[in-house]
């Protein structure tokens, strides 16, 4: 893979390049022959204009070249190039990658068909987190169907029908756990690409970002759903909180279209 393509970046906002942030083994570079030339004490800066400082960039898509790039290289193993084409039939046209400020490293982002990167995600980090995002877009039809379920549970519950799940709290529970089902297959699908690009690609070893959890820390969905509620020490709230207030939302809606039909139909 071209070194540019998995460098740390270019925009002079972003952190300088770092060892393995190519995706592919570097070559080293020419040997000098001959004793290293010493640098004289006397010598001082060049002569003539000096380089404009820039200003960092504010595009939020300033790693779009980057993303491009990187997806393009990717698109040679096989498997990250099925699991592109799942994403892309999920919702019917390409991903569009963008930088985005957000708590969450990566976030699909379904009204806009968008993955969205923190902007310090950078080299064989950035292009696995895209890659992750990518295993949830192509699984949104089971995210759909989970959260069609609970909606149509929530309007059964405001109509005081009896309803499967338990109480609310119940409810809220089991979506979470629902939800964070689905992307721990993701996780499993993603080390399947990853440890195929590393074998066969030659990507470094720490784009497998999920491999050492699969196989330590979260051997089975159970380890995984229990960390997955462990509040973050800046936000207070743990990665499950995120789908807590998706299913909040779901009941709110559920019960605010119940007392429309309600009052237009005059009954109390």
């Amino acid at each position: 893979m071209p070194k540019s393509i998995f460098r740390a970046g270019s925009g002079p906002s972003l952190p300088p390049k770092r060892k393995h942030d190519s995706i592919t083994p570097s070559t080293p570079g020419p040997v000098q022959e001959g004793p290293a030339q010493k640098k004289q004490r006397t010598q001082g800066p060049a002569a003539g204009p000096q380089p404009t400082v820039q200003k960092p960039p504010t595009d939020p898509s300033m790693h779009a070249a980057y993303d491009k790039m990187a997806h393009e290289e990717m698109l040679k193993n096989p498997k990250y190039k099925q699991l592109a084409d799942d994403a892309a039939a999920a919702q019917d046209k390409p991903v569009n990658v963008s930088t985005m400020t957000q708590v969450q490293g990566g976030m699909f982002y379904p009204g806009k068909g968008q993955v969205g990167l923190r902007p310090d995600f950078t080299g064989p980090k950035r292009a696995s987190v895209m890659a992750f995002e990518l295993t949830n877009v192509a699984q949104q039809s089971k995210f759909k169907k989970v959260r069609e379920d609970a909606f149509q549970t929530e309007i059964n519950a405001a109509l005081g029908k009896n309803v499967v799940g338990g109480d609310l709290n119940a409810r809220r529970e089991n979506f979470a756990k629902s939800m964070e089902r689905i992307e721990y297959n993701g996780i499993q699908r993603h080390h399947e690409v990853m440890k195929d690009g590393i074998q066969n690609q030659g990507w470094p070893k720490e784009m497998d970002r999920f491999g050492k959890r699969l196989e330590g820390a979260d051997p089975s969905f159970d380890s995984y759903w229990k960390r997955q509620n462990d509040k973050d020490t800046k936000t207070g709230k743990s990665h499950s909180d995120v789908y807590r207030a998706q299913f909040d939302n779901i009941h709110a809606k559920a019960a605010e279209l119940v007392e429309k039909s309600k009052q237009q139909q005059g009954v109390k």
